[in-house]
């Protein structure tokens, strides 16, 4: 019995010394973004090229704020990541020339609204190559490999004859990049920045996350910072060019 109780003790030693020596960590990160956005596009009809447009001064999209979401799992020098965001946007304006989307005419002076959605899912691997310590500071530079889906689609509608037209985007493409942080006070204080990048075929996902934080309370994490999204989808019915750029706020809850 006491080998037996011996065994059990030196076992959950060990278990509870592999955890501390692997410094797991597991949380969730939502934000608020506030971003501005520009863009173009562009859809083609049975070969040919419809009315190249602007968002915002074609079809008249207005900036629109919304949340995106990220859960996380750290375990030693790796961090494995999950995110989610929707971003939605409305417009309307009266054209000033005739406009043919997705093969649909609209005329001139005719009053249309306008409905771009996405949904954009990233899954990423982050691995710190470098993590040195410096007096109360602490440092970290990793590589990241980055999975990015981009499921779109823009809709137009005639505001007087009720015609309505939609044609949908898709990217889904590997993306690689760094990631660089420091932080104080055993990162009570940290800033951290993030970018991941591919092109490919005349399409082409950029992003980068910029943001500083701090641990009021133990587990609870503020952060605050700018985030820069640049999408271009060249597909045989439409391409489509996307920036979305501005500051973000919002907390991270990790253990």
């Amino acid at each position: 019995m006491r080998r037996i109780l011996a065994a059990a003790l030196c076992f959950c030693s060990l278990a509870v010394y592999s955890v501390t020596a692997l410094a797991i960590e597991a949380g969730v990160r939502g934000e608020y973004w506030f971003p501005t956005i520009s863009g173009s596009a562009q859809t083609t009809t049975n070969g040919l090229p419809d009315t190249p447009f602007n968002l915002k001064d074609t079809l008249g999209v207005q900036d629109e704020d919304f949340p995106f979401w990220e859960a996380f799992l750290g375990v030693s020098r790796f961090t494995f990541r999950v995110g989610y965001m929707q971003p939605q946007y409305d417009g309307s304006s009266t054209l000033t020339q005739t406009f043919v989307f997705n093969g649909q005419p609209f005329a001139v002076n005719e009053k249309i609204s306008t409905r771009l959605e996405m949904d954009i899912m990233d899954g990423q691997l982050q691995i710190d190559i470098l993590r040195p310590s410096i007096g109360i500071a602490g440092f970290n530079l990793g590589l990241i490999l980055q999975g990015k889906y981009v499921d779109g689609s823009i809709q137009v509608k005639s505001a007087s004859t009720g015609v309505s037209t939609s044609q949908d985007f898709r990217l889904g493409a590997p993306m690689v990049g760094a990631a660089a942080g420091i932080g104080f006070l055993k990162d009570m204080f940290r800033v951290d920045a993030r970018a991941t990048g591919i092109a490919y075929s005349g399409s082409h996902a950029y992003e980068v996350d910029a943001y500083a934080s701090f641990t009021p309370f133990p587990f609870v994490r503020l952060q605050g910072g700018y985030r820069y999204f640049d999408l271009e989808v060249d597909e045989s019915d439409v391409q489509v060019s996307l920036k979305l750029s501005g500051p973000y706020a919002g907390l991270q809850l990790s253990y």
